[in-house]
């Protein structure tokens, strides 16, 4: 139920769609590392400060692994280092400045779907004309740019089930216009 609560009032402020053009746009791999390309497999691995860009979405971390399908889709999967946090943020096609920015330990990023997945600390911002308007933060965040949906997921320890990690969501009031 917590789960569909979240989900409802995150999606409530946003009813504008990423933008549309991001799906048709070609995607820019720029790295410091190493890149390995398998031509069988459609496997490509790069290294050291990855950044994709696609459009207006724009995924960085340590290392980034695009997968290509039969169909030509592709599956991006992004992690970060020890102490790093692999990132993302996309404009949305509302009339005024709306982005929705996230981050976590790895991400992985469906292209066919425009399906977003941090996992690890993720915590996921929706930021209208500079400003945070809404704050999400879970053990999995789900965001899918089609629909302007965003899910978070709490979990439980893996070494005592009895200890949660909670999710939390916080929406920003509007400013208040007696004081401008």
């Amino acid at each position: 139920m917590r789960f569909l609560l979240v989900a409802l009032a995150l999606t409530l402020p946003t009813l504008a769609t990423a933008e549309r053009a991001d799906r048709f746009q070609k995607t820019v791999i720029s790295y410091d590392g190493e890149m390995h390309y398998d031509t069988i497999k459609g496997i490509s691995k790069f290294s050291d400060h990855v950044e994709a860009s696609k459009g207006t979405l724009l995924i960085s971390s340590d290392f980034l692994t695009a997968a290509q399908s039969p169909e030509g889709d592709y599956l991006y999967t992004v992690t970060s280092l020890k102490d790093n946090l692999a990132r993302f943020k996309q404009k949305q096609d509302a009339s005024n400045d709306k982005w929705v920015n996230g981050e976590g330990k790895t991400m992985a990023y469906r292209e066919k779907d425009d399906l977003l997945t941090v996992d690890g600390n993720a915590e996921v911002k929706i930021i209208e004309n500079g400003n945070v308007t809404g704050v999400a933060t879970g053990a999995k965040i789900t965001y899918d740019a089609r629909t302007e949906q965003i899910f978070v997921k709490s979990a439980g320890d893996a070494v005592d089930p009895a200890k949660k990690t909670r999710a939390m969501l916080v929406l920003m009031p509007k400013a208040d216009p007696l004081k401008n």
